[in-house]
């Protein structure tokens, strides 16, 4: 498979255009009801990094893997779903966050914004526990379509984030 490797182009590379509209035609709430917003990695698939290890290990010790859609926000796919990972050219790009420019915000808050609207009524609450980069990305794509919950994005967060998201689907009268 070829590595896609680049900056703001690669929002128009055919093979992420072709992989966002699947994703938009689609995908559907795979009858989980809480969406959880991740950020990037460098490693791919997401699941091999050190922070996705950890979020994955703790849904699973608490039993609520199955009831949460992980859906990673990053450049230039947009969102992925945990599911489809390991999809071209999910696990097999290259865009280091740093070198996005105002074109490449511009789409990629159109496109999330286009996915909020397309998700709204398939989550009852949104989390989102992503770098500063894209929280500020998914606080203005979100704009009067969903109010996500954000936790502070860290490592050492994750038993707020594990409350955060137990408290959720308690609320939801969903049990854990």
């Amino acid at each position: 498979m070829e590595k896609l490797v680049g900056g703001d182009e690669l929002f128009f590379h055919p093979a992420v255009v072709e992989f966002y509209n699947n994703i938009m035609e689609n995908f559907d709430s795979n009858d989980k009801t809480i969406a959880l917003l991740l950020g990037c990695s460098k490693h791919k698939p997401y699941s091999n990094s050190f922070i996705h290890k950890k979020i994955i290990g703790m849904l699973k010790k608490y039993k609520i893997d199955n009831k949460i859609q992980q859906l990673i926000i990053n450049e230039p796919l947009v969102v992925c779903p945990r599911e489809w990972e390991t999809i071209y050219p999910a696990a097999h790009y290259e865009y280091p966050p740093e070198i996005m420019g105002e074109k490449g915000r511009k789409i990629f808050i159109e496109r999330l914004k286009d996915f909020f609207f397309k998700v709204e009524n398939y989550y009852k609450v949104f989390v989102s526990f992503t770098p500063n980069h894209h929280k500020k990305i998914i606080i203005e794509a979100s704009k009067n379509i969903i109010e996500p919950i954000f936790v502070p994005y860290n490592i050492y967060q994750l038993p707020k984030l594990r409350d955060t998201l137990i408290e959720v689907l308690k609320d939801e009268g969903i049990s854990t």
